[in-house]
Formats: C-alpha cells, sequence, structure tokens
C-alpha cells in the first residue's frame, strides 16, 4: 500500500512509521506539516492508498488540510486514518463530514494501526469485485423489491435506535447498549449488510468493555465516532437501494 504519514512530531512519526514498516510491505512517505502533505498528495506520481493524519500541524491544522485536499478530484476519496489527542464532540462531527471513517487517539498503539489497515484493505480487495446488482440477485434468487422492503424497516428501527443510544453511551446503560450491538450485527449480516455489522461489531466491543466503569475520554470519542458513522452508513445504504430498486412513480 501507498501510505503518507502526517505528523509534525518527530516521535510520534517514527513511532508510526516503524509500527507500518512491520504490518508489511508498504511505499511510505512523511511529511511534517500541512503545506508538504498538500504537496505530496497534489503530485499524481503519489497516489496515496492511505494517510495518518496529525490533526495539530504547526503549518494548517489537520481538518482545514483535509478540506483542502479533498478538493483534489484524485485525493477525494483517499482513506484518512486521524491520529490525534483531540477528544471533542465538534472535531467527530467535522472529520466525519469530511468523508473520515476511521480515527485512532494517541498514542497509536500496534493493534489499532493493523486493525485500521485491515479494515482499508478489506474495504479495497471489496470495491475490486463489484459485481452489478441485479446480476447477483439474480445469481441468488433475491427478490429485489422484498429484499429493500425488510432492509427499509431495519435501517429505520437501527436509525431510531442510534439516536436514543447516544444519550445512554456514558451511562450505565452501556451494558444493555452493548447486548443491543450484538443483536443489531446480526441482523445486518443476515441481511447481508457487512459494513454495516462490522461498524457493529466494533461499537459493542467499546461497549462492553469495563461496562460499570466511568467511559475514558479516549474512548469516549470513539464510540462517538461509530455511532456518527453508523448513521452514515445507514443513509448511504438506503441511496444504494434506491439506485437498485428505485421507487415507482405514482401513477
Amino acid at each position: 500500500m501507498n501510505i503518507l504519514i502526517v505528523e509534525d512530531e518527530a516521535t510520534s512519526r517514527e513511532m508510526l512509521l516503524t509500527i507500518l514498516e512491520m504490518e508489511g510491505d508498504h511505499q511510505i512517505l512523511t511529511a511534517s506539516d500541512g503545506d508538504d502533505a498538500l504537496k505530496l498528495m497534489a503530485d499524481p506520481r503519489h497516489p496515496f492508498d492511505v494517510v495518518f493524519l496529525d490533526l495539530m500541524l504547526p503549518s494548517i491544522s489537520g481538518l482545514d488540510l483535509l478540506e483542502r485536499v479533498r478538493a483534489i478530484p484524485a485525493c477525494r476519496f483517499v482513506r484518512v486514518i486521524i491520529c490525534t489527542i483531540s477528544t471533542d464532540s465538534a472535531t467527530v462531527v467535522r472529520a466525519a463530514r469530511l468523508g473520515v471513517r476511521h480515527y485512532m487517539v494517541k498514542p497509536c498503539d500496534k493493534i489499532r494501526v493493523f486493525e485500521q489497515l485491515n479494515i482499508i484493505k478489506a474495504e479495497i480487495a471489496g470495491l475490486q469485485k463489484i459485481e452489478r446488482p441485479e446480476e447477483a440477485a439474480g445469481r441468488l434468487g433475491i427478490d429485489i423489491p422484498a429484499y429493500k422492503a425488510k432492509v427499509g424497516v431495519t435501517l429505520e428501527y437501527m436509525e431510531r435506535w442510534l439516536t436514543k443510544a447516544k444519550a445512554g453511551a456514558r451511562s450505565t446503560d452501556r451494558q444493555q447498549l452493548a447486548a443491543d450491538t450484538g443483536r443489531l450485527k446480526t441482523d445486518a449480516l443476515d441481511l447481508g449488510l457487512r459494513e454495516v455489522g462490522r461498524r457493529f461489531s466494533t461499537l459493542e466491543t467499546r461497549l462492553s468493555i469495563e461496562p460499570q466503569e466511568e467511559v475514558p475520554a479516549s474512548r469516549a470519542i470513539e464510540i462517538a465516532f461509530i455511532m456518527s458513522h453508523l448513521h452514515g452508513e445507514l443513509n448511504r445504504v438506503r441511496s444504494v437501494l434506491k439506485i437498485i430498486a428505485p421507487d415507482k412513480p405514482l401513477s
């Protein structure tokens, strides 16, 4: 994979570089500030698969940099893993709006880095095996309108649950929330919604850790980030359903 590390702090940059060199045969470049990162990403010779992005950079903030990067056609959909000490909700919301789906609170450890990279590798592998929806439905004997109706009902329930769950994520309700996410994960996977199921699985894991203890700030921000992106995934599924099974115009 072609990877860019954008990190101004030398120790953190070298630590992440060392971890990535252990993980696999990657082509890795580094930048210590936003200006250098922007030049590298705008250069067509460097089609990056993944960017590890610190938010607190000397010349331009990480999110401001990301806004400028998204304006570059070749980088519009580059996968970004934010690495930061910031744990405020405004950062999560803004990052999500900029298409960030991966977030790590520093210091980045080997397990979390490998986990994020494996997720991204699976996403890339899936995109390389795209089959036309109607062909897949015919091959599997799926009634698309009936499937759409069933998915729609499930998505509505998940949406309502997520909205309600956000209020209880910091409380003793987390044990029940963890149990709920396990059931919702199964529902999603039964419908073939792998990405939704994976995110519910991740949320289940985060909520299950020390369920009776106060949630550390770093874990709270991860939980909020996962919930925010679950809303996004549900909307994405709705959009796909409209493409493969458009609503019939009223006669």
